[in-house]
């Protein structure tokens, strides 16, 4: 009797935790081989990696990024370079510290064509940096994130460049703008476009300084100093003209518009007074027309 109610109370192994358990050891020996030849998992600072490191640095593997981005990274256990081939065509050469590319390198853009040679920081492009591209836009100077930021210097396929100040990918601050035509800009801009009214002084590339209001010369031989308001002359302004002619007074939309003073070049009496439309107010008076904006090709300089 004894026996029988020992036999009796003997529980029976369920197959399906046994086969649980065994799979669990074998993922444990599996997971204690791939560490002991180097394999590792490894976040930082939203980019993961799973491959394999050597003397604590990760030498081939997989990189993936926060916007779906995947590569694969190549680098010598014994040198701060390697690459990284992006699954967009994408590669890159150059300073990898850990995961991350950090210090100097380059990427070049398989769609666009587009090289990227400079400063990188916690894996953003961010520092000094030269840009081209096949298309013939350049950009070399200060960059934050991918963005022209600070200083630097952007060129367009038709000659033109702009240099000087940036903020956020678009032209903020002091600089100078050199048309294609000749004409050329110093001055202040606000998210790409002209305006100020404020004496400024101008870092010029050449070294030298520009003091003064916004001020503008035409490729025909015209300038003007004074306001602008949103990529217009705007305000108080001074338009001398390569005849000999001067307006100094008000300016709405790029055209004389309020009380002015009108100077003739070949003599005869100024005229003071108000101006509608680029013209005397309530007079058949013709006065020339002040250039064209040598950006756009509109008169709305």
């Amino acid at each position: 009797m004894p026996n029988a109610a020992r036999r009796k109370t003997r529980r029976k192994v369920n197959p399906f935790a046994l086969v649980i358990l065994v799979a669990l050891i074998l993922i444990a020996i599996a997971g204690i081989i791939a560490y002991s030849v180097g394999y590792r998992y490894i976040s930082d600072s939203g980019v993961k990696f799973s491959g394999t490191v050597k003397n604590g640095q990760p030498v081939s593997g997989t990189v993936k990024y926060a916007d779906g981005t995947s590569g694969k990274l190549k680098k010598d256990a014994d040198s701060p370079y390697g690459t990284i081939v992006y699954n967009t065509g994408d590669v890159y050469e150059g300073a990898i510290s850990g995961i991350l590319r950090s210090g100097k390198g380059k990427i070049t853009y398989k769609e666009s064509g587009a090289v990227y040679e400079g400063d990188f920081l916690d894996d953003k492009l961010t520092g000094n940096a030269s840009v081209t591209s096949d298309d013939g836009y350049s950009y070399v100077g200060s960059v934050v994130d991918g963005k022209k930021d600070g200083v630097g210097k952007f060129v367009f396929p038709d000659g033109s460049y702009y240099y000087g100040e940036w903020s956020n990918d678009k032209k903020n601050g002091k600089g100078e703008y050199h048309y294609a035509s000749g004409a050329v800009y110093y001055g202040t801009y606000v998210d790409d476009k002209r305006s100020g009214s404020e004496i400024v002084t101008v870092q010029l590339e050449n070294g030298m300084l520009y003091t003064g209001k916004c001020r503008q010369t035409f490729a025909n031989g015209d300038e003007y100093v004074g306001d602008f308001v949103n990529d217009r002359r705007t305000g108080k302004g001074t338009y001398k003209f390569a005849t000999g002619d001067v307006y100094e007074g008000d300016f709405v939309d790029g055209v004389m518009n309020g009380y002015g003073t009108y100077r003739f070049g070949a003599g005869g009496t100024p005229y003071t007074g108000y101006f509608e439309n680029g013209q005397i107010k309530e007079s058949d008076s013709t006065l020339p027309e002040t250039a064209a904006d040598e950006n756009t090709g509109e008169n709305n300089g």
